[in-house]
């Protein structure tokens, strides 16, 4: 069965990855945690003059994911976030004076929260950039090349290359970086009693499992062990379809499917991904028009639940209105 790895893609085939894969890589035990990957320390020297220790203090070092050290501000105020997760920082309280935003900004479950940050394109412009006047650019790309025309403009650091970590571990390195431990320890901590609650509601049975298809343009592509499944199978007690499993076992993200093999993947319960894209909607009424889809244990019994592609980030705003979605889904069901 072909697979999909993540790969490089010029911006018209961006969204297509972002979807798919924007939820980052598989852990990796031996991956440092954030506060062994990342540590900071004053910059004044003993024998600096009144104003040049004033000056010194407002800077600190900090060791990034790459092991660079970055002078960077004490207490930034103008922060460019480049990465595919604005809501990692705006979960921590921090709202970025601009962003990647010209693909993902009407992609995320969060484009209420995304007003005032100014778009710096992606590829991102170093116009635009200039432009916003950061003081700080935080970046989680996949394009290390930017890294360096980054550094020209404001001491840049790199908390990761485009889902390097899972979604706490990242969070938690931002929070580490900005000051906000705290805010983040309280974010996930309120969190986990919100999929509590979900869980308790979902009141699943032993043996229930699930699966997510995602339909995007004219393909299916099953879901293994990132995005939408990692809140299904990772925190509300859903266990995978046996093909499902074995997606996971092979340590795939996902795999692109055809119609004949679906049935193959499906499990008590169907999580089906999708957008309103023509080619999509052509796509998803096609399958659901076909004899093979309506056979399907999980569709002749009810237990198909539609979602927007949106859903599959893992940032922690789209991981949190993701319960509401879910919540909101079964209880319409009880």
């Amino acid at each position: 069965m072909p697979s999909l790895k993540k790969i490089v893609l010029p911006l018209t085939l961006l969204l297509f990855t972002l979807i798919l894969a924007s939820c980052g890589q598989p852990d990796n035990s031996s991956t440092p945690t954030p506060s062994a990957a990342a540590t900071s320390q004053a910059t004044v020297a003993p024998e600096a003059s009144p104003a040049a220790v004033k000056e010194a203090a407002a800077t600190r070092k900090y060791t990034d994911y790459k092991k660079r050290e970055v002078e960077i501000p004490a207490t930034p105020k103008k922060i460019v976030y480049v990465g595919s997760n604005p809501g990692d920082l705006l979960a921590l309280g921090i709202k970025p004076a601009g962003a990647s935003l010209s693909v993902i900004g009407t992609q995320v479950a969060y484009p209420d929260l995304l007003e005032g940050i100014e778009d710096i394109g992606y590829p991102f412009s170093a116009e635009k950039i200039l432009a916003v006047s950061p003081d700080l650019i935080i970046f989680d790309d996949w394009d290390e090349t930017g890294i360096e025309a980054l550094s020209k403009i404001a001491p840049t650091v790199v908390v990761g290359l485009d889902g390097t970590f899972p979604t706490e571990e990242r969070v938690r390195q931002i929070a580490d970086l900005l000051g906000r431990t705290a805010a983040a320890d309280q974010w996930f901590k309120d969190y986990q009693a919100k999929v509590d609650a979900v869980k308790k509601q979902l009141n699943l049975k032993e043996g229930e499992t699930a699966t997510s298809l995602l339909v995007l343009g004219q393909d299916l592509y099953i879901m293994g062990n990132k995005g939408l499944n990692e809140t299904l199978f990772g925190r509300l007690g859903f266990k995978p379809a046996e093909g499902v499993q074995k997606v996971i076992t092979a340590d795939e993200r996902f795999v692109t499917i055809s119609d004949e093999v679906l049935p193959q993947y499906v499990g008590t319960h169907l999580f089906l991904l999708t957008d309103t894209g023509s080619k999509t909607v052509a796509r998803q009424n096609a399958l659901m028009d076909s004899g093979l889809w309506k056979a399907i244990p999980a569709v002749k019994e009810g237990r198909v639940y539609t979602l927007d592609s949106k859903y599959n980030f893992d940032d922690p705003i789209t991981l949190d209105r993701l319960l509401d979605e879910i919540a909101g889904i079964f209880k319409g069901k009880q």
